[in-house]
């Protein structure tokens, strides 16, 4: 185990490395505040990049460990596009119907459906703050859903909950639940699902109205399947052709057969590990309707 310290109170980072084999370092160069833990992979080293800084008069504690069995890659969110950042280990998708003025660059992770019924609530679909996974676990993947439902469509508070990945690839400890993406004051049904612990999540099932983009979100579920699944689907660059689905939450109802499916996964070899959502307050501040939830999709890993 190796230690990297500069000077003053205290600020602790976990990271995980591959074998000897792996002949790349990591670089710090990220701002992070006091007291948040940051875990890496693959340091042979661990570097100061020029400029960087903590916070001021922080200590920066690095402590490398090596791991075996699967875990999920690191690389850090762009510090201008956060969690529509993409690159070869981290990237998004975008699950239900997307405002053709969403902010994000091009199509990543998913063929979206563009909500052009939406186009006059520009100035009222609003995007939560993103949480990720990695933010409450070391190897930390979505194992569940919370969704508090008025009546059809109109939600009073939406928030996931959280696992880590054992090194045999199955989720491990006890799940925590992350803090509400939002919650207004309309009460509403409490509505659950989960994944199974001996599975890793990898996308989101929707059923959405089949005539109208305006009807996204009805129900959602987790996609899940074994790591090995996973992996091997990212090793031939194909989909994952055999997963499970959780409960449908919330209740779909009166739409008799006008229901669409739509599954909206991570690029092959990625999990789902973060979110955020896109929906719609309405005037009075009370509820909402949920329009587009943002998935962070990492790629999973595995050393022996």
């Amino acid at each position: 185990m190796t230690r990297l310290t500069t000077i003053a109170t205290t600020l602790l980072l976990a990271a995980f490395a591959l074998p000897v084999a792996a002949d790349t370092g990591t670089t710090l160069n990220q701002v992070i505040k006091d007291g948040t833990a940051r875990y890496y992979d693959d340091p042979q080293e661990l570097t100061l990049a020029a400029g960087f800084w903590a916070q001021a008069g922080s200590d920066v504690t690095a402590t490398i460990h090596h791991q075996q069995g699967y875990y999920v890659d690191k690389s850090p969110l762009d510090e201008k596009d956060k969690q529509y950042t993409s690159n070869a280990g981290r990237t998004f998708v975008v699950a239900g119907c997307v405002p053709k003025n969403l902010p994000i660059k091009g199509p990543v992770g998913s063929v979206w459906v563009a909500c052009n019924d939406l186009d006059y609530l520009k100035d009222k679909v609003v995007e939560s703050r993103f949480i990720s996974c990695l933010d409450l676990f070391p190897n930390g993947v979505v194992s569940g859903l919370s969704i508090k439902e008025v009546n059809n469509r109109t939600w009073e508070s939406f928030r996931f909950s959280c696992r880590d990945i054992a090194p045999d690839g199955g989720m491990i400890g006890t799940a925590q639940k992350s803090d509400f993406l939002f919650n207004f004051e309309r009460e509403g049904k409490l509505y659950e699902a989960t994944a199974a612990s001996q599975h890793l999540t990898f996308g989101i099932f929707e059923v959405a109205n089949a005539l109208t983009g305006r009807k996204s979100l009805l129900q959602i579920a987790l996609e899940h399947t074994g790591a090995a699944t996973i992996q091997a689907a990212g090793t031939h660059a194909r989909p994952v052709d055999d997963f499970t689905l959780s409960e449908k939450i919330p209740d779909a109802f009166g739409l008799g057969g006008m229901l669409r499916v739509d599954h909206w996964t991570c690029p092959p070899g990625m999990v789902l590990t973060g979110m955020a959502i896109g929906h719609n307050p309405d005037k009075k501040g009370n509820d909402t309707r949920p329009i587009y939830i943002l998935g962070e999709c990492r790629k999973l890993l595995y050393t022996q």
